[in-house]
């Protein structure tokens, strides 16, 4: 038996786990003017992934001896590669010949044979939608942005083009923000600049921007096992079932038939051997 104690402690651990899963948020900060910056911050621990820092280089790993063993290790995966890439080729060979040997009415059976593994394809269509509309919606209802800046300064090679670009993207600008204040949590929108403005200076388009993305890692979970599910059970449904229990059911009665079948002559044949005695 468990001791009380340790069960307790099991079992708040385990309580903790998942209240740690639900409650702490990974985030996505994204900064981007001059240059393009890109973080990650999780458990309390900041992630720098954009702009790349300078690899250093350490004075101790260029000994002779080091660097020998660098070579040895790198010849000797350069010839597992290489072997590998030779078996892969061999079986490609054999494959090829075995295939060239089949009949024309051999290789339609086969063909035949995968297609009708798979599922029709204007069932996979509707699989397929509704799998992305499960992932986005959760996605999206979990999903937390928070916009601080964005500073768009259109220009290009002539003032015409300017213009036109200048109206698109003060267009689109509206609709884009009022999509993912209905389908997700936006947030900070009422302190946030946004400034859309031409440039007839400039031949390019420049953005200043600032916003942050995050989202719990139970709820990203929970929505990457939904989708999951969503598509096994779908595919499962529509999956055409294989045809290898009526086979083997079918070679049962044959079985069963012959067996019969040769009994009969048997028996037949026994009578026919050995006639009945008739005493007179």
């Amino acid at each position: 038996m468990i001791d009380t104690d340790i069960f307790w402690i099991i079992l708040a651990a385990i309580v903790a786990i998942f209240v740690a899963l639900f409650t702490i948020r990974v985030r996505v900060d994204l900064e981007m003017a001059d240059e393009l910056k890109l973080s990650v911050l999780a458990f309390g621990v900041r992630i720098g992934i954009l702009p790349k820092k300078p690899k250093k280089y350490n004075i101790r790993n260029y000994t002779l001896k080091k660097i020998a063993k660098r070579d040895q290790k790198a010849a000797k995966k350069a010839a597992k590669k290489a072997e590998a890439a030779k078996k892969k080729a061999a079986a490609k060979k054999a494959k090829k010949e075995q295939e060239a040997k089949l009949t024309k009415a051999e290789k339609k059976a086969i063909k035949a044979q995968k297609r009708a593994k798979l599922p029709p394809v204007p069932d996979m269509i509707p699989l397929f939608l509704q799998v992305l509309k499960t992932f986005f919606s959760g996605f999206l209802g979990k999903f937390h942005f928070r916009v601080m800046r964005i500073k768009i300064a259109v220009g290009s090679a002539d003032a015409a083009t300017t213009a036109m670009l200048y109206s698109g993207i003060c267009t689109a600008m509206k609709p884009v923000l009022k999509f993912l204040d209905k389908h997700s949590n936006l947030h900070g929108m009422k302190n946030a600049v946004i400034e859309v403005t031409p440039d007839f200076l400039s031949d390019s388009i420049k953005a200043d921007v600032k916003m942050s993305f995050s989202m719990s890692i139970g709820g990203l979970l929970g929505v990457l096992f939904k989708t999951a599910f969503k598509f096994l059970f779908g595919w499962m449904k529509i999956t055409p079932k294989s045809s290898a229990s009526s086979a083997t059911s079918a070679q049962t009665s044959n079985a069963t038939q012959n067996q019969s079948s040769g009994g009969k002559v048997e028996a037949v044949s026994n009578a026919q051997s050995n006639p009945p005695k008739t005493d007179f």
